[in-house]
């Protein structure tokens, strides 16, 4: 009988988690509420609609920003996971006066892309290489950089370690594992650093089960080591979520040249709201230093 009670405790609890589990892959993976909308025109810069499909299918739309005269390169645009990419355009602006094409983008389950479900970069890697396809196919673009923000540094790194045709990168808030960034954020919510450990594991493999991908294993610090491209990376040493010595991880385990820009005072993707002129002027530098004009035509 003690069995059977202990059994039944057992099976009731086991439900209970996998409830509470699913419950918070919900908040995590619908479709996110767009910022406030903006657009390149109203910054002094030619903005063209475009819309191309991701590497699964899904349409994506986003802005083509063509450089005057000739380029000195093309970087693309990665939003982070929340809003969309319309908070981004004020970035934009310093690439496009400085030379470069820009494309902009939003990733699936935001703004003006398809898609319900946000994955935390292990299908929006598919997102990227369809912005990259798009360049290759429509303006015979076949090196690109990538400037990339939280859930959208995550993604050029991981896409960079199998897709050459990335040949620059810089990474404002990138991190090691996403296990690490949803213990953080369950941690602020008041549970202790160990359950909130086992909590964030449980919630990432539901939702792997939910999409049938796994969601788990979009990890950057496992792939960084076939990162050759050169990748700087921009760290607000108060940031929540990420710690300084994650960051050393990445770029020691990345196999390409690396920078680390540490910023001080400043939170998560607070580092050009703070230091505007010096962010600008170290992202503009690395991109002219190590994106090729003659391979931007």
């Amino acid at each position: 009988m003690m069995i059977v009670w202990f059994a039944w405790i057992a099976g009731v609890t086991l439900l209970v988690l996998l409830s509470l589990g699913y419950a918070m892959t919900i908040p995590m993976m619908r479709r996110r509420v767009p910022d406030t909308p903006d657009n390149p025109l109203l910054h002094g810069m030619p903005g063209q609609d475009v819309t191309f499909p991701s590497r699964d299918g899904l349409t994506l739309g986003g802005w083509w920003i063509p450089a005057g005269g000739t380029p000195k390169g093309t970087v693309i645009m990665c939003p982070g996971q929340n809003g969309s990419m319309d908070k981004d355009v004020p970035q934009a602006k310093p690439l496009y006066d400085a030379g470069f094409n820009v494309l902009m983008f939003d990733f699936r389950g935001h703004g003006r892309s398809e898609g319900d479900r946000v994955t935390m970069g292990a299908l929006e890697q598919a997102d990227l290489r369809g912005a990259i396809d798009y360049l290759g196919e429509e303006h015979q673009i076949t090196r690109v950089g990538v400037l990339g923000f939280s859930m959208g540094a995550g993604v050029a790194l991981m896409t960079a370690s199998y897709d050459d045709r990335i040949s620059a990168l810089v990474v404002d808030g990138a991190y090691t594992r996403l296990s690490r960034i949803l213990r953080a954020w369950i941690t602020q919510r008041g549970l202790p650093n160990i359950v909130a450990g086992c909590a964030a594991r449980l919630v990432l493999w539901l939702a792997a089960l939910r999409v049938r991908h796994q969601v788990h294993r979009a990890n950057p610090v496992d792939m960084v080591p076939d990162v050759t491209a050169p990748v700087l990376f921009i760290h607000a040493e108060l940031d929540p979520f990420v710690s300084s010595d994650e960051i050393s991880t990445l770029a020691g385990r990345t196999s390409g040249p690396t920078e680390v820009w540490r910023v001080l005072n400043a939170d998560h993707r607070e580092a050009f709201r703070r230091h505007p002129d010096d962010y600008n002027r170290r992202v503009i530098a690395w991109f002219e230093q190590h994106l090729s004009t003659s391979d931007h035509t």
